[in-house]
């Protein structure tokens, strides 16, 4: 595995292929400077003419690689990267060898770089090729030392000679033990990325079916409400129906338009109720937030209970919009005025008011009940999954969590305050959003 890691990897190798080519613009840059440096001033080394054309041969050559190198992980075949990488590094050793042939030989200051080449083939290419380029570049030089008259003749040069051969083999032993472990750690890393994302893909799936889970609840709730919102309707249309049987078809055009209004009035029952029930889209829209308030009213108009205690609507007299996702917001204040009712249900003279208002920038909006409140000792655990005051078989404990991951996600707080007895209050705050030109929130 690790002999082909970056093989397997062409976008690792287009990131280093990348980073050697910039570091290959100042090593040119820095060559030219020194042979002209050397050329007009110092005079250490002969050929300084070829010294600067070596340098202009670099940034030329660089040049060339820096457009030819693919930008894109989709333009990085795997053979044309791994032609680029030998090519580069084949011609900066035969820079490097001329140019440590031009400056002393086996005494050149230049010998140390060939460190840097080391560690480069150990980054772009396999354990093996960068073991053979090491080999490579000591059997280069010393012929090159051979042919130019220059190969150290007492034993103590050769020694040193030795030395530096070997010095090129530990050093691509060590960069590849090295890049062995910082490979190891990035597909470690990237294994643990890919969970994260799979884990946060299904944590996303299940807090939708809990979601939706909630709004067939709340429905389940509202069934009996539900059924006497259409049994109504329906019971007037069937007596229009044995009424036109009676008359044989003589009947009135009030009497149809009557049945047409009770129809109307069951067709929105059902859509108000299929829209509820519908998945919460996830895209955000600017709406009036009395807007939201006045469809969750529509919705829990259908529970039996509302009709017992006084409700009080307070509106915000000014156009205040929120940016919100408009179901998982009506959902949200379902289950905050179903729980208020639940609250209320033994109170006496029940009161819930419900308003909406402005509180700097953000939109607020307070769910205020006198029901029998809220033990201080529960109140820091409300928005905890699972945790519930009401009776086995009578609330799931998910509500409130629910209800404050989607506010939260959303970038809005929840907050409740509440004293036993007396009653409880839920404010959710949000920012305030601005209404998008053009935009018709009728059509929503």
């Amino acid at each position: 595995m690790t002999r082909w890691r970056r093989v397997q990897q062409p976008l690792v190798l287009m990131d280093q292929l990348g980073w050697f080519i910039r570091l290959r613009w100042g090593a040119g840059a820095a060559v030219i400077a020194a042979a002209i440096l050397d050329g007009v001033y110092l005079r250490w080394y002969g050929p300084w003419v070829a010294m600067l054309a070596i340098g202009l041969c670099i940034l030329a050559y660089n040049a060339f690689f820096w457009l030819v190198t693919p930008r894109q992980e989709n333009q990085a075949p795997q053979r044309r990267m791994l032609s680029l990488a030998y090519l580069q590094v084949a011609l900066d050793l035969l820079c490097l060898t001329l140019l440590t042939l031009w400056t002393g030989g086996s005494a050149s200051p230049l010998l140390g770089f060939y460190v840097f080449h080391m560690v480069f083939a150990s980054l772009l290419l396999t354990d093996r090729v960068a073991y053979a380029i090491a080999a490579a570049a000591g059997a280069t030089l010393a012929g090159g030392l051979v042919l130019t008259g220059q190969f150290p003749v007492q034993a103590t040069e050769r020694a040193v000679l030795a030395g530096w051969g070997v010095m090129l083999l530990a050093t691509v032993y060590l960069a590849n033990h090295i890049t062995r472990g910082l490979h190891r750690h990035r597909r470690r890393i990237q294994r643990q990325r890919d969970r994260i994302r799979i884990m946060g893909d299904r944590i996303r799936r299940q807090q939708q079916g809990m979601i939706q889970q909630e709004k067939v609840a709340a429905i389940g709730q509202l069934a009996a409400g539900v059924a006497h919102e259409i049994s109504n309707p329906l019971a007037c249309i069937d007596s229009m129906l044995q009424l036109l049987q009676r008359r044989g078809g003589n009947v009135s055009d009030e009497a149809f338009v009557n049945m047409r209004e009770q129809v109307a009035r069951i067709t929105q029952t059902v859509q108000q109720l299929i829209h509820f029930a519908h998945p919460s889209a996830g895209e955000r829209q600017t709406v009036p937030a009395n807007q939201i308030v006045q469809r969750a009213l529509q919705i829990i108009r259908f529970d039996p209970r509302l009709r017992k205690i006084d409700l009080v609507l307070t509106p915000a007299q000014e156009d205040l919009s929120v940016r919100v996702q408009p179901r998982a917001m009506e959902q949200v204040l379902i289950n905050l005025i179903l729980n208020a009712l639940d609250a209320v249900a033994e109170t006496p003279q029940p009161r819930l008011e419900v308003r909406t208002r402005r509180e700097g920038e953000r939109c607020v909006v307070d769910i205020i009940d006198n029901g029998h409140g809220i033990r201080p000792e529960h109140l820091g655990r409300l928005f905890e999954p699972f945790f519930t005051t009401k009776p086995v078989g009578k609330g799931t404990g998910l509500g409130l969590a629910i209800s404050y991951s989607i506010i939260q996600s959303m970038g809005g707080t929840v907050s409740v305050e509440s004293e036993p007895g007396k009653g409880t209050q839920f404010t959710v705050s949000l920012p305030a959003g601005q209404d998008e030109p053009g935009h018709d929130h009728s059509q929503e």
